[in-house]
């Protein structure tokens, strides 16, 4: 009798919460607390969730491992390089055009190649005007994974649709970890992930993400010195934030039973 009425004491007593607040620049936030955080002061144990994250939609879709390929115009090569960032189909093409622009020296714009999206295939088309003009996808980096096409040349004129679907974002979904918790998986495996969302804006607006249902997930110590946080794709490559602001706020409370 008594140890049930001790143990319902630690149910009902009041118990320290905490909201923990990180924010740095970049996709990788680390703090030291100091004092420690302790809650270690009942046998009932403690939860943390993630209740809102706040950033930038900067990441981009293009950069330096999928930003390449060539064109020959007339017999001369020419090595376009599409700068990093978040492009659709449209942009692209039209980075594409000014760079063969001033790579040539023309004096006027003059659309050896183009490239357009097909809606309804969800495939890329590539449209060769001249029969002088070749376009290389066969090279390091290729934008051909973006694209869909294989890695080869397109010669001669003509309309050619890519053979795969185009990837243009490989972003599905962006993973919160944070290493002081423990019980989540990812594709069956343990991941220290807390939250998983996508951005509901467009590239370069603000990103305010709130749960609508909190979950909590238990923490893996009673005494935490320190934390650590990140933000991975459903792959596990890191999110490129490129140096933009990223805030986290976390709750910690006590395990409800």
């Amino acid at each position: 009798m008594e140890e049930d009425i001790k143990k319902l004491l630690e149910y009902v007593e009041p118990a320290p919460q905490n909201l923990i607040v990180m924010s740095g620049r970049g996709s990788k936030l680390h703090t030291k607390f100091n004092p420690p955080l302790e809650y270690n002061h009942s046998n009932v144990g403690y939860e943390l969730c993630l209740i809102r994250l706040e950033t930038y939609f900067s990441f981009p879709n293009i950069d330096s491992s999928n930003n390449s390929l060539r064109v020959s115009l007339n017999g001369t090569w020419y090595d376009i390089k599409i700068p990093t960032g978040c492009y659709d189909i449209v942009s692209i093409n039209t980075v594409l055009q000014k760079q063969l622009l001033k790579l040539s020296g023309e004096k006027k714009i003059e659309q050896h190649v183009v490239i357009a999206a097909n809606k309804n295939t969800l495939r890329c088309v590539l449209e060769i005007k001249d029969n002088t003009t070749v376009v290389d996808f066969n090279v390091d980096n290729s934008l051909r994974t973006v694209l869909g096409f294989k890695a080869k040349q397109y010669k001669k004129s003509g309309v050619y649709e890519s053979e795969d679907l185009v990837n243009i974002l490989s972003v599905n979904t962006i993973l919160v970890h944070c290493d002081i918790i423990e019980g989540s998986c990812v594709n069956g495996s343990l991941a220290p992930v807390i939250y998983n969302f996508f951005p509901d804006v467009s590239p370069g607006e603000k990103i305010v993400s709130q749960p609508l249902h909190l979950i909590y997930i238990p923490l893996t110590m009673d005494v935490i010195p320190s934390m650590s946080c990140w933000l991975t794709d459903q792959t596990g490559r890191e999110i490129n934030l490129r140096g933009e602001e990223l805030t986290l706020t976390f709750h910690v409370r006590k395990k409800k039973h």
